[in-house]
């Protein structure tokens, strides 16, 4: 029993809390399409997709908010199906992946950027879930304070991201149930209350393009950084793409084209308050809870997984413990109020790691990637100036930011785009520099 193995106990528990972090996911714990597909579903229906869903009622008109919404999900299904193939073909955490593509330096920047990223936007997770909670629980005159309702939050997501993919597949399956049935509900009841939809006023107008960003951008982390590390669990390369495509387009439209539709019908887009109008009250707020614990728990099992294989002397679970944590400081300071800007700097920065990872595996050697994550070299210059490209495109034409000019009038698109073609030019103008990046590539 020496070398690591402690006992029949010992072992059994660890390998239920092993995440495969350090290598393919084996055949035997692999998992059908629909199981990755109620995953996505469960991840894409949350509170911040209702939340954009009332930002972009008060600034576009209801035909023209459905259509951003359609447009955006579809080009997330889209992504989402080309890296979860990656994720599929590799069986590797997007961190190793990553190693294999910007080398050992640049993988393990890109981990901890994408860790921190996804702290980020688990403290704004964390932060909607306790707004949310607390309006609720004020209509019964419970006040049991913020920091115990964020602390409450962290404990149950935290506590899932523990156990890793497999625990978040378990509860998906519970949660998308009760989400379906709080979405036929709750459009059942807002139109037997009202006989005509109600005429929202916009009260910040923004452009279509705009709008379209924004869908994409809330979960452009997901479908670029996580897509691989959920997909890695699919059975087939059918079950992947299948899944992850499908989960995004469905998830993600659903929860935004749902809070477009209550806010039409009941003229408001304080989604606590539409809840409470149409008749279901606290039973839809506990509902939409268990729906952002999945949400927020995939956030802290992909952070995890991208430090795990940094910082490998501290294991997985206590990072997931001490993310948590960090996440909850933050979303006690408020972060949610500066909710769309952040989205934009997520889509700016993140979206072009998978430009540049897809050119890799879609157009050269897709089988090196596949390798051991510890023979790259130190940096993939090719790939890490590619990333960069992307990233300074996109920041120039985001509306958000700098907005000096137009390509898809997407900038998160355009981020993906400019490091996808920037990295296949590179390559192929500079093979020597290839060359000498990998030089275990022809091993």
């Amino acid at each position: 029993m020496s070398q690591g193995n402690a006992g029949p106990t010992k072992e059994k528990t660890g390998r239920q809390i092993y995440d495969y972090e350090y290598e393919p996911v084996p055949a035997e714990a692999r998992k059908s399409w629909y199981v990755i597909a109620l995953i996505w579903l469960a991840i894409g229906i949350d509170i911040s997709g209702l939340f954009l869903g009332s930002f972009l009622s008060s600034g576009l008109s209801f035909s023209q908010a459905v259509s951003a919404t359609l447009i955006g999900s579809a080009l997330l299904g889209v992504l989402a199906a080309l890296c979860a193939n990656v994720g599929y073909g590799c069986g590797l955490s997007t961190t190793l992946l990553s190693i294999s593509v910007f080398g050992r330096l640049g993988g393990k920047v890109i981990g901890v950027f994408s860790a921190v990223s996804l702290v980020g936007w688990f403290a704004f997770q964390l932060d909607f879930f306790g707004v949310m909670l607390q309006k609720a629980l004020s209509h019964y005159q419970l006040e049991p304070g913020r920091f115990f309702i964020l602390l409450f939050g962290m404990a149950l997501m935290a506590s899932t991201a523990i156990w890793g993919v497999r625990a978040l597949g378990k509860l998906s399956a519970l949660s998308v149930p009760l989400m379906l049935i709080l979405i036929v509900s709750g459009i059942y009841l807002a139109a037997n209350g009202h006989s005509s939809p109600t005429e929202v006023v916009i009260k910040n107008p923004i452009s279509l393009g705009s709008a379209i960003s924004y869908v994409v951008s809330i979960w452009i982390v997901a479908a670029s950084i996580m897509s691989p590390d959920i997909a890695r669990y699919s059975r087939t390369r059918k079950d992947a793409i299948l899944g992850s495509g499908l989960g995004f387009l469905l998830g993600n439209s659903a929860t935004i084209l749902v809070a477009l539709i209550l806010t039409h019908m009941v003229g408001s887009d304080d989604l606590v308050e539409i809840f409470f109008t149409i008749g279901l009250g606290v039973s839809a707020i506990v509902i939409l809870i268990f729906a952002q614990w999945t949400t927020n728990s995939s956030n802290l099992i992909s952070a995890s997984l991208g430090l795990s294989v940094v910082v490998r002397a501290i294991s997985r679970p206590i990072l997931v413990v001490l993310m948590a944590f960090a996440g909850l400081l933050l979303a006690y300071n408020g972060m949610i109020n500066n909710f769309t800007q952040f989205l934009s700097l997520l889509g700016v920065l993140i979206s072009p790691i998978a430009g540049v990872y897809l050119a890799e595996y879609y157009f050269f050697d897709s089988s090196r990637l596949k390798q051991d994550a510890s023979q790259p070299p130190l940096l993939n210059i090719c790939a890490s100036i590619a990333w960069l490209c992307g990233s300074f495109v996109s920041l120039l034409t985001a509306t958000d930011f700098f907005d000096l000019f137009t390509i898809t009038s997407v900038s998160t698109l355009d981020g993906i785009i400019i490091s996808l073609v920037m990295y296949i030019i590179m390559r192929k103008m500079f093979p020597q520099l290839v060359a000498s990046s990998h030089p275990h590539s022809k091993s």
